[in-house]
């Protein structure tokens, strides 16, 4: 989920509260329940999605964003430590699926209007984004492919 195209202080708690409920708290509540039913059958692998701000980049007016995906990276990192310390064959891992393009780019969740990019973001983006279905393929077999925790 995206944030408004805003700068932290501009933000109401509202939308801290719902971007902070779907980015980490969904991540976190997933992971578990995914993590307890795994235990049961003794096996399974989960991959939590990375995103802006989860490699310590800033980027104004995605602060809160930024900071979800960071937690986000800390919180997989953990479980899949802490699966390890457990001896779980659990695989927890992360997708870092880069620059997709889609409304994302432009808007985000609340606002009507799409929101122009700076020039400099435009260029960025130009040269490093591509479509998901050509990205999901590719983490996809990477996915399957992977057998290490």
């Amino acid at each position: 989920m995206n944030q408004s195209f805003k700068y932290a202080w501009e933000l109401d708690s509202s939308e801290m509260d719902f971007l902070f409920g779907v980015d980490l708290k969904g991540t976190v509540n997933g992971t578990n329940v995914a993590v307890q039913q795994m235990m049961k059958q003794g096996f399974g692998a989960i991959y939590n999605v990375e995103g802006m701000g989860s490699n310590d980049a800033i980027q104004c007016k995605f602060a809160l964003y930024g900071t979800a995906k960071r937690a986000v990276t800390y919180y997989t990192d953990a479980v899949a430590k802490e699966l390890t310390e457990a001896k779980s064959p659990i695989i927890v891992g992360k997708l870092s699926p880069g620059i997709m393009i889609t409304d994302f780019l432009t808007s985000s969740k609340g606002q009507k209007d799409a929101y122009e990019l700076e020039e400099k973001m435009k260029k960025v983006y130009n040269i490093l984004r591509d479509y998901p279905d050509v990205i999901a393929k590719f983490l996809v077999t990477k996915i399957i492919e992977n057998k290490e925790k």
